[in-house]
């Protein structure tokens, strides 16, 4: 009788202890980072992947839309967190250069930090509170055909008439910074537009102002928001150099200097980047951050992360991520 009693509950403290084990890993698991951090190639298809779960974990807080096409027909993503009936908005583009892709990584990874902190504080503000009144819309790789050239080479790209066209124009596939077509799609935006340059890796402008399919997605995109409510800045991400473009031509209003010197200070608070002087209109010609602060008169910053050349190596993203995990909140606690 006493070995049975004893036999039974052995059965019961496995059984208890089984359960147990069962639900704490059931409880690890969805407690775990769906973003990984540190790799040097976060793929195209580990973002798609990444995207479902952030929208299904986060479904109350989170939408991730198509806002268009890139030239090799992969999809354009936006992730809305917060409320995006918000009367402003924040935006954030990241990967414009194809080899900048750490960047993606970055955002996304931002993204999920937020989402998962929604209810708590980050720097002494809820953010819930900081969402409800300022919805933050990133796209987080503006160039997804770019960074596959990047990381994997011109086999990357599946359009046959594409892909020859790389071939003739040549140059490191690893070192890519434009898109399919070859146009630098950071020079490509309608702000004092001048065609210049060559088809290739990096550098030419395009044959007119916004002739990518890219480039006009994302106009699309700003447009739309535009009508929802008010844009109140944009945090543009690059790398490499650990620098901050925040100045301002006296072109810009004075509401526009103002904001932009705002968010610059933010950012250099956190990151502790170097200043950059402004540039003249003649050196930007087509670059993005002069189309948001001259054309549509959008408070702009561009961050520039990294201390290695593009693409930056996994053992960055560290450092990278530790000085920039807060840039966007924080940014958005300025307008709420």
């Amino acid at each position: 009788m006493k070995k049975n009693m004893k036999r039974m509950m052995g059965w019961i403290f496995t059984a208890v202890l089984i359960c147990c084990i069962g639900f704490t890993t059931k409880g690890v698991a969805a407690d775990a980072a769906i973003v990984s951090g540190g790799k040097k190639n976060y793929s195209y298809s580990e973002l798609q992947k990444d995207l479902k779960q952030l929208e299904k974990k986060y479904k109350e807080n989170c939408q991730v839309n198509v806002i268009g096409k890139s030239e090799d027909n992969r999809n354009l993503y936006e992730v809305v967190i917060g409320n995006p009936d918000a009367k402003k908005h924040l935006l954030v583009i990241g990967n414009l250069h194809a080899r900048e892709h750490m960047t993606v990584q970055l955002c996304m990874k931002q993204i999920e930090y937020y989402l998962s902190n929604y209810n708590k504080k980050i720097s002494s503000k809820k953010v819930s509170n900081t969402l409800d009144k300022v919805a933050i819309h990133y796209v987080p790789s503006c160039n997804p055909d770019g960074t596959a050239i990047s990381q994997r080479g011109f086999n990357a790209i599946r359009n046959k008439s594409l892909r020859a066209g790389l071939r003739r124009m040549g140059g490191s596939s690893s070192r890519w910074k434009a898109n399919a077509r070859g146009v630098d799609l950071n020079r490509n935006w309608n702000i004092a537009f001048k065609s210049a340059g060559r088809k290739g890796a990096s550098g030419y402008r395009g044959s007119k102002a916004a002739s990518e399919k890219e480039i006009k997605s994302l106009v699309r995109w700003v447009n739309r928001i535009e009508k929802q409510g008010k844009i109140s800045g944009v945090v543009s991400y690059h790398s490499t150099g650990s620098i901050l473009y925040g100045r301002c031509a006296s072109r810009a209003t004075k509401k526009v200097r103002s904001v932009t010197n705002r968010m610059y200070k933010v950012a250099k608070s956190l990151t502790g980047y170097h200043l950059m002087p402004t540039e003249s209109i003649a050196v930007a010609r087509g670059c993005s951050r002069e189309y948001f602060l001259y054309k549509r008169n959008i408070p702009c910053i561009t961050i520039e992360v990294g201390r290695g050349a593009a693409p930056l190596g996994g053992g960055e993203f560290g450092s990278i991520w530790a000085k920039n995990k807060n840039v966007v909140i924080r940014e958005a606690q300025l307008f709420q």
